[in-house]
């Protein structure tokens, strides 16, 4: 499953997410980044998708959206 973050989720579908930066899968000049990260309440890693200024593996970090299940990616 992957996380999407939004920058301005609904109350609704709003869900918080912490955890430690594994690694850094994709980042681009604009702040869009694939992340795995080891979340709280998750025993696998979790990919999350979104955007950060800057962001680097062993970070904590909190990120808000929702979950997506991708037909291609998972």
């Amino acid at each position: 499953m992957t996380a999407i973050m939004k920058s301005e989720p609904t109350p609704s579908d709003r869900e918080v997410l912490t955890g430690l930066v594994e690694r850094v899968t994709y980042q681009n000049a604009g702040g869009f980044c694939v992340l795995r990260v080891k979340a709280r309440g998750h025993p696998e890693l979790v990919t999350l998708m979104g955007h950060a200024a800057a962001i680097s593996a062993g970070e904590w970090i909190t990120a808000a959206g929702n979950w997506v299940n991708d037909r291609t990616h998972g």
